[in-house]
């Protein structure tokens, strides 16, 4: 577990998506350190990170050798921060968000936020107990609104739907929208200054 600390009492594990810790997961890291948070981000494919133009190779990476049930060892992370912690948050994209939605059973958790989690979809009967957001496409690889509609009952949880494409975020991807990306920002900051009062 890679671990970027200011001494902070609020810690957030950053989930990283297909192609491992990159320059935006970087980034995004760097960005939650800087508003006075202890940041952890695991390298879940224990190599260097994918390149966008290795997609197909990252992606098989992944399943072949991490897979969805990784989130048993993020859990048990969670919980170990738990004891250090006052309050302990994931915040994952794609497959880090499915990740981090499989851990949204979790107690110990403060908050969750997933964005753009498109193999949620797999997992629709879990139900958080924790506070939890979801952030998505409106374009993606499956039909979100048929998601959304299926989560949207669910206690605990909150959904922001984005008129943008899956990776919207990440300014490095093809998919990047500033807009999207400034309000999604905004909201997972939001998010988290809530589960903390």
């Amino acid at each position: 577990m890679d671990m970027k600390s200011e001494k902070s009492k609020q810690a957030i594990v950053v989930l990283h998506e297909i192609y491992g810790v990159n320059q935006f997961i970087i980034e995004q890291c760097e960005k939650f350190i800087e508003a006075g948070y202890d940041v952890f981000c695991p390298n879940m494919i224990d190599r260097s990170s994918f390149s966008y133009e290795e997609s197909i190779e990252a992606y098989n990476f992944f399943m072949e050798n991490v897979g969805f049930e990784v989130y048993k060892e993020i859990s048990s992370f969670i919980n170990q921060l738990n004891n250090k912690y006052d309050n302990v948050f994931i915040v994952g994209f794609s497959v880090g968000a499915t990740i981090a939605w499989r851990c949204c059973e979790n107690l110990l958790c403060s908050g969750i936020v997933a964005c753009y989690g498109s193999r949620i979809r797999d997992y629709i009967d879990i139900n958080p107990i924790c506070p939890m957001l979801l952030l998505f496409a409106k374009e993606d690889s499956f039909d979100v609104h048929t998601l959304v509609c299926q989560l949207q009952d669910k206690q605990y949880l909150s959904i922001i739907e984005f008129d943008a494409e899956h990776g919207f975020l990440d300014s490095y991807s093809r998919n990047y929208n500033n807009k999207a990306s400034k309000c999604a920002e905004e909201a997972i900051r939001c998010f988290i200054r809530e589960c903390m009062k």
